[in-house]
């Protein structure tokens, strides 16, 4: 309970996250699509442990045939992050003032989508995959209910494995679990 009290324990559910990704920042436009995950973080102000899972639907929209490119991956993630995780650099949820997000994070991903390559139409194979990943998020929102929440978002990052860049640009809805309306 002390620690509790001292470190201000969280507990958040993303529900949900949707984005535009690109799983390969340095060959745009060819992993390029949308996101939409759902999540659960718990931690400080500090430090955040999040897990989710969801899906990435992306195509090569530089490629012959955009439609046979189009590749549905579903994903479960786990990472860690330190920095400011959704504070207002006070410590305090105040209602009708600004919080944001910066943190340096990492985690494991894995990626259960494959696909069979199609020679004819330039189109790349892809095979189930667990990767690692390094990056940074960086968020802001305006504190407007302490229950609910919306956080515009960006998370960029290396992925260890697959030795590609990735983006993340979107906006998430979230619910604080440690709040009571009383």
């Amino acid at each position: 309970m002390a620690f509790s009290a001292d470190a201000q324990l969280r507990s958040m559910f993303d529900v949900p996250s949707i984005y535009l990704t690109s799983r390969d920042v340095e060959n745009i436009p060819q992993e390029d699509g949308l996101g939409l995950d759902f999540g659960y973080g718990f931690g400080t102000h500090f430090f955040v442990t999040k897990f989710s899972v969801g899906v990435n639907a992306t195509a090569d929209f530089d490629g012959k045939s955009i439609e046979k490119s189009v590749f549905i991956n579903p994903f479960g993630r786990a990472e860690i992050g330190l920095g400011k995780w959704r504070s207002n650099g006070q410590r305090c949820a105040k209602t009708n003032s600004n919080a944001y997000t910066i943190l340096a994070k990492g985690g494991v991903i894995y990626n259960f989508g494959t696909k069979k390559a199609d020679i004819e139409n330039n189109v790349k194979g892809r095979e189930a995959l667990l990767d690692y990943f390094v990056g940074a998020e960086i968020g802001m929102f305006f504190i407007k209910d302490m229950h609910k929440n919306s956080e515009y978002f960006f998370t960029g990052g290396y992925m260890l494995e697959s030795k590609k860049i990735f983006a993340e640009l979107g906006i998430r809805t979230f619910l604080n679990t440690r709040y009571s309306r009383s």
